[in-house]
């Protein structure tokens, strides 16, 4: 799909007001968005959302006055984070390119692509911390194929001043540390019980998204085949745990702070596209 056929096809499929506003703390989101990834807010009633297999970010007004407006941007693709960084978008590959999106004589262009990392993963979490001035990106999946490796996820930063990546790793996560300090601190994970009546921890840690808090003192991350939203402090240690409603967020894939401090996490509609995607307001573990 050519870049003008797509974005004929977006203005097309965000369709007019729907009148759902998130004034009850949930609000459905337009049919464009049935495969929702990352969100961000833009002001005090826009959220930025950016859609799994197109590039276009959709602003939803969160109050429904307005109808849903269309950035194009790019082709055809795996798209998963976004952040916003003065004026400027940032979406995350699912391939670990950075794009760093802006708007230009009128379009918005894709005017830098950063490689977060060697490693050959798949790339789901993005968010920017303002108060240190960084972009942060998490893997979906482990760093290898050994077992080891299969459970760690590193968390890197990336200078959007100048792209640059920074050599450290800010915080390791780890599957099976995660367990054991729940164990220890009596912190809810999912469990599963097997034929047998035995009852295990089954945690996934599939991250499908990040945020950092604002009080500097931690991060959120999201983990949507598990559905669970984690706190984590600075260090990658794991504090609470909130398991989501399956039925009201199937597939938990973007959050994001709105203006108000409020926490909202993006689901995608249903498998087999039932149920449209919606808009959750959540309280932090």
């Amino acid at each position: 799909m050519t870049r003008s056929a797509l974005f004929a096809f977006a203005f097309a499929a965000c369709g007019g007001v729907s009148g759902d506003d998130l004034g009850d703390g949930m609000m459905e989101l337009p049919p464009l968005l049935q495969e929702v990834s990352g969100v961000v807010a833009v002001d005090a009633q826009t959220l930025a959302c950016v859609q799994d297999e197109k590039g276009v970010i959709v602003l939803v007004d969160l109050t429904a006055r307005s109808k849903p407006r269309a950035i194009v941007f790019g082709e055809r693709g795996d798209y998963e984070g976004v952040a916003r960084v003065g004026d400027d978008y940032w979406v995350l590959r699912s391939d670990g390119r950075l794009l760093q999106i802006r708007e230009q004589a009128g379009e918005w262009r894709i005017v830098a692509t950063v490689r977060v990392s060697e490693h050959r993963q798949e790339w789901e979490s993005l968010c920017y911390d303002a108060q240190r001035g960084r972009l942060l990106v998490l893997p979906k999946d482990g760093v290898g194929k050994d077992k080891d490796a299969r459970d760690l996820r590193p968390m890197l930063a990336i200078d959007p001043a100048n792209t640059a990546v920074a050599p450290e790793v800010i915080a390791t996560l780890s599957r099976r540390v995660f367990q054991k300090q729940a164990e220890t601190n009596g912190i809810d994970l999912p469990k599963r019980t097997t034929d047998k009546g035995k009852v295990h921890v089954e945690l996934d840690l599939a991250c499908s998204e990040l945020l950092a808090l604002p009080d500097r003192r931690g991060f959120l991350v999201l983990s949507a085949s598990d559905g669970v939203l984690l706190r984590v402090d600075v260090d990658g240690r794991l504090l609470a745990c909130r398991q989501l409603d399956r039925t009201l967020l199937p597939q938990p894939e973007g959050m994001a702070w709105l203006a108000d401090g409020r926490l909202v996490i993006a689901s995608e509609g249903g498998a087999g596209g039932t149920g449209r995607a919606r808009l959750l307001v959540v309280a932090v573990p």
